[in-house]
């Protein structure tokens, strides 16, 4: 577990007593917990190791509002909430199920969807590395603008994947995005994912918010509010907003606020302001932050789009900055350049040589072609020297 986890752990126990304890069996002993992780609105998350051995990451569905815990099971907090609970506890199994069919390397893969102590738990891949926020604390040297590039666009297919498949991540932060040991990003706790169509009919999603303080849209704060793809661009923006700058973006309520009394927007814009990224790249992230839904990036492949548009572009700058290397130099004494699909550099040499200089570069001139060429070249110097011996 790396510090950044470690200090969840150090504040989260000394507030939150409902989590299981180290030692417990799941699933007839094929998982053990090993220790406390984490916890939000919708649950709590845990390391633990299963039957192989292997260290793993297991999340438990435990909404804290609706339910409490007694010994190892999960209990309604009261009565009036048992429906609720029993209803939120089959949606979490649900779309745990259905992350479970999700496939794409740089999101964290889930193994197995189980209920038992009257709620549900997904077990997902243990990813071994640091998590972005850790890595901005301790080593922002490393964040060049080249790697976050790289892993903005990771990231960005990762997250168009989600959302091919009807659904939201609604919880992504740069502490929700782990890079690997090989160097890959990965984006982990799925613990608030949705399906989009069931977000827009279900009042109990509804009011379990996952609101992350500079990185959550407007939207977020709005029970009943409808979410879309570009919420969750929005948080992704907002974190790579975070780990350019080293700041967060002013809180999306404030924001908001600003907007409905026509104030001054209170987010200063990146574009034109930061060095080492090019402007449509900086003026991207500044869109998906827009404010308002309709105006920010619809789509992780509309981004996707702008980055490599962007990169091709610098791409044919450095091309045609190089000089041209598909010609051919032939020097055939003082004779004029010829027309023939190559540019002929013409010097003057001793016209006694017994053999014609001539030099080719890399070209996808037709080798015949330039056979003739040199053939006449030679026919034309016989022929001039012919008549200077008969003057």
């Amino acid at each position: 577990m790396n510090m950044h986890a470690a200090n969840i752990v150090q504040l989260d126990e000394a507030i939150f007593e409902d989590d299981l304890t180290p030692g417990t069996n799941l699933m007839h002993g094929q998982y053990e917990i090993e220790s406390f992780l984490a916890s939000g609105g919708f649950g709590i998350t845990y390391t633990a190791y299963d039957s192989l051995d292997r260290r793993v990451v297991i999340k438990e569905c435990y909404p804290q509002n609706f339910c409490r815990r007694q010994n190892t099971s999960v209990l309604p907090r009261s009565r009036n909430y048992s429906g609720d609970l029993e209803s939120i506890v089959q949606l979490f199994a649900r779309e745990a199920f259905n992350l479970s069919k999700v496939r794409h390397p740089n999101i964290v893969r889930v193994h197995q969807v189980f209920e038992e102590n009257n709620t549900a738990y997904m077990v997902l891949d243990y990813v071994e590395g640091v998590d972005l926020l850790d890595t901005l604390e301790n080593n922002p040297a490393s964040l060049t603008p080249e790697k976050l590039t790289a892993y903005l666009l990771k990231i960005l297919s990762a997250v168009e994947h989600v959302h091919e498949q009807g659904m939201l991540h609604r919880d992504i932060s740069p502490d929700n995005i782990v890079i690997s040991k090989t160097g890959e990003p990965i984006l982990i706790d799925f613990g608030a994912a949705r399906d989009q169509a069931r977000e827009k009919t279900s009042r109990l999603l509804s009011s379990l918010h996952v609101i992350k303080d500079g990185y959550s849209p407007q939207e977020f704060y709005i029970e009943g509010s409808e979410q879309g793809p570009s919420s969750d661009l929005y948080s992704l923006a907002a974190s790579f907003y975070h780990l350019i700058t080293g700041a967060l973006p002013p809180h999306s309520q404030t924001r908001l606020a600003a907007f409905a009394t026509k104030q001054q927007d209170p987010y200063v814009p990146l574009a034109n302001r930061i060095d080492g990224y090019s402007e449509n790249f900086l003026a991207a992230v500044d869109k998906a932050l827009s404010i308002m839904p309709a105006e920010r990036i619809q789509s992780a492949a509309e981004w996707i789009d702008i980055i490599q548009q962007d990169s091709s572009a610098t791409s044919g700058e450095k091309e045609s900055a190089q000089a041209p290397e598909d010609e051919v130099v032939i020097k055939v004494g003082t004779h004029k350049k010829l027309p023939v699909l190559v540019e002929l550099e013409v010097e003057k040499v001793d016209t006694s040589a017994t053999s014609l200089d001539f030099e080719v570069k890399e070209t996808p001139v037709i080798v015949a072609l330039v056979a003739r060429t040199v053939a006449a070249v030679l026919d034309a110097i016989d022929a001039f020297r012919s008549r200077g011996k008969e003057v």
